[in-house]
């Protein structure tokens, strides 16, 4: 399994970062494009591979957190669809494997006795939103970058319909972000048993009361996660929030690992 770093606050630049990476003997950093530093106008392939090259690592990227694909409005959607595909396009251009994403739930409308979810009342819509951005993310991947789907706060049945309708697509996988499900209680595992062999991709931190904890500061079971992914060749980004809790991560990583 390769391990790697997210974009840290701390990290200048991506030259900075890419060279704590190759300090610590990391495989690859995870360039969050919600960081302003990690933007599709400041980085191109040929910037990206020289970085590669010189530091003997790779990059994934993470889309903005905010990426909302299936926003109603034409506009917005072709702006979020487009924005996606850049990166991915980017990414098979800079040789890249990974390209996460959340799979955000939308507008809530709080009526008298109870939430109703603007994606769940208008399904439709929102299923075929889903499926024409499938089908944006399959153009340009070209077969050559996985597009992985990251857990997050528990996932409503509207959701899991949505990530069935991605799962179809032999570009999109699935992330586990241990430390998201762990405060989820655990209720994705279900979803991410029976889809057991799409498990690509890994968000790796401890958890107890929040999570993004160096690993050991928990109560996970850090070295039956690492396991699991391994069976299905997944990459792990350790992802904490700090240089120095990933530092000490690192540091205790070699007893996680059978």
């Amino acid at each position: 399994m390769d391990f790697g770093m997210p974009f840290l606050l701390e990290n200048r630049s991506i030259e900075e970062s890419a060279a704590l990476c190759a300090e610590l003997g990391l495989k690859f950093v995870e360039l969050n494009m919600s960081f302003p530093l990690c933007t599709l106008d400041r980085m191109s392939a040929p910037m990206l591979r020289a970085l590669e090259e010189k530091n003997g690592i790779y990059f994934t990227f993470h889309l903005d957190e905010a990426l909302t694909p299936c926003a109603f409005d034409s506009r917005v959607r072709a702006a979020y669809v487009q924005n996606a595909a850049d990166a991915i396009r980017l990414a098979s251009e800079a040789g890249m494997p990974t390209v996460n994403l959340h799979w955000e739930k939308g507008i809530v409308v709080t009526q008298p006795d109870r939430k109703v979810y603007l994606y769940d009342a208008y399904r439709e819509d929102y299923l075929r939103c889903t499926a024409q951005f499938r089908a944006a993310c399959e153009e340009a991947s070209g077969g050559k970058v996985n597009v992985c789907v990251e857990n997050t706060d528990g996932y409503h049945p509207f959701r899991l319909e949505a990530i069935e309708l991605l799962l179809q697509s032999p570009v999109f996988h699935l992330t586990l972000d241990v430390g998201h499900n762990d405060l989820a209680h655990g209720v994705d595992m279900p979803f991410y048993d029976k889809h057991f062999d799409e498990l690509k991709h890994m968000h790796l931190h401890d958890s107890a009361a929040d999570c993004h904890l160096a690993l050991g500061d928990g109560h996970l079971d850090i070295a039956a996660l690492i396991a699991r992914g391994e069976k299905t060749g997944a990459r792990a980004v350790i992802e904490v929030k700090t240089v120095e809790a990933l530092r000490r991560s690192v540091e205790r990583l070699p007893q996680y690992i059978k």
